[in-house]
This record gives C-alpha cells, structure tokens and sequence, in this order.
C-alpha cells in the first residue's frame, strides 16, 4: 500500500505531535518541523506510509539524542494495559470459544497507537470489543488454518499492544500445546513500536519464541528484513500480522497464509478495506 497526500499530512502531524509529548523547547521543535517539512516535499509516492515515516522519525531521534524517544509513552501503555488482564482472561475463560475472544483481546489493544490522527479510548475498547463484530471476519478460515500448522508467525505491533498478545498466545498455546509460536518485532525502536525489548520485559519469551525481524520499519517492509526472519518467514505456513503498518507493508503480496487483525484508525486504511473508521478486521491476505 503506498502512500498517499493524506499519509504526508499524518506523518507530519505524528511528528509535530511527537514533539509536544516531547515538550521540546521552541527552537528546537521548529528547526525539526521545518525540516520535517522540508523532507515530505520528497516523500516517494512509490513507498509504504512506514518507510516513509523511518526516515522523519530517525531524524526526530537523532535531534533530541533520543534513540527512543517514545519510550516514556510505551512504558506507560504497558503498565496500562496490564491492569486490564484479569478482567480480560476471565473473559477468556468463560468463553465458549477461548481462541476466538482471545483474538478479540488481541485487536482491543490495537487501539494503542500513536502513529494515527484519530485515537481511541482502551477503557472503552476492552468494556465493549466482546459484543463488537468484525466487519471482515475470517476466524473461521484462520482456525481452520491453524489446526493444521505446526507453527504460527505473530508480527508485533505496538507497546501496551504486547501485553494482549501474550494472553493471546498464552491461549493457544494452552489449546494447541504443539505448535511452535513466533513473536516477531521490530528490529529497532520506532515510533511506539515493539522492540524484542518489551517483548521480554512482560514474559512472552514463556510461552514462544521472541525475534526481530530487523526492520527500521513501522512495519514489515520486506525489504529492511534481516535474513533470518525473511527466511522463517517465506516457510512458514502462517502468519498473524498485527495492525495497520503491517498490513501497510504486506498487503500488497496478497499473501493467504497472512491474516491481518487491526482496528481501522484512518481513511486511507479504511478507503482500501472497504470499511468504516473504528471497525475491527480480520483478513485474509
């Protein structure tokens, strides 16, 4: 999926936006905005909307001396979101489908996302996700494909978004004790994306294998994939790729053994799946 006017507009603003969460004294915040704005002028419309965004955002580090300089917010995010897991997996244990409403868990923390224009409320999220309906819906071919793997790829999205993944695999792997479960990261800290740092501060290592793909990217970009994960990913026979920047960078290939689960949080992504701001999917690739 590449970019469009309105991506520029909104990487832009996530920028402008960064450095006020930042509190960046004056200066400093318009000599970045000013080249920020500077560099979206040469933005390729032939890119995906994350490989356009590393190059501002590696410049938003590089000029506060931040190698991560959304780590506050991430750690923030975790710790909120880990207040909400005994509500979550009592949820998930009086659930006639387990596997389903952990999925629904899962996409719940979609919602932490500082890289959109719009945000939304994870109180009102998690307090109403479990009576929320899919408007793509393709559990039933995702279960279906998942009885008969052996293993199971999860691409990472965003910090406080881990911690519902991990109740997720938690639950599949207490359904399917056999399949080998892979927790794919970032390979560097971007945006308020999931390093294999926060990976393991909360555990997932417990129940899978934690790797970084490599990427600089606010999503698989193939392209900036370490060789490694491309080759566990080119055989692997399933993939659950988490939130918008990956469907971004993978949506493209029309992958069927990748099934994409996010919350819509812009028009662009809405405009290409055919659906509504704040609907919930899971896709087939």
């Amino acid at each position: 999926m590449n970019i469009t006017e309105e991506c520029v507009k909104c990487i832009v603003g996530q920028i402008e936006k960064a450095t006020k969460l930042l509190e960046l004294d004056e200066k400093l915040s318009k000599e970045i905005m000013d080249e920020v704005h500077k560099k979206s002028k040469n933005f390729s419309f032939n890119d995906t909307p994350p490989f356009v965004a590393k190059e501002v955002y590696e410049y938003l580090a590089k000029k506060t001396n931040l190698p991560d300089p959304l780590e506050k917010l991430k750690q923030t995010s975790i710790k909120k979101a880990l207040t909400y897991i005994p509500f979550v997996e009592e949820k998930i244990q009086n659930s006639q489908d387990k596997l389903f409403t952990a999925i629904k868990t899962a996409v719940a923390g979609n919602v932490i996302d500082f890289a959109t224009t719009k945000e939304f409320c994870l109180d009102e999220e998690i307090n109403t996700i479990f009576e929320t309906n899919f408007a793509i819906n393709d559990y039933d071919k995702f279960k279906n494909e998942l009885e008969k793997t052996s293993q199971l790829i999860i691409l990472a999205d965003n910090a406080g978004e881990n911690v519902f993944d991990k109740v997720l695999i938690k639950t599949i792997k207490n359904l399917y004790p056999n399949l080998d479960i892979v927790y794919a990261t970032r390979g560097k800290a971007i945006i308020n994306d999931i390093t294999t740092k926060e990976a393991l501060q909360i555990g997932i290592d417990k129940y899978c294998k934690v790797m970084s793909t490599g990427v600089d990217t606010p999503g698989l970009e193939k392209k900036q994939a370490n060789k490694e994960f491309m080759k566990l990913f080119n055989n692997s026979p399933l993939i659950l790729s988490k939130g918008m920047g990956n469907f971004e960078c993978l949506e493209g290939y029309k992958d069927p053994k990748v099934f994409f689960l996010f919350k819509v949080k812009c028009d662009v992504v809405a405009k290409q799946v055919n659906q509504k701001l704040g609907e919930i999917v899971l896709k087939r690739g």
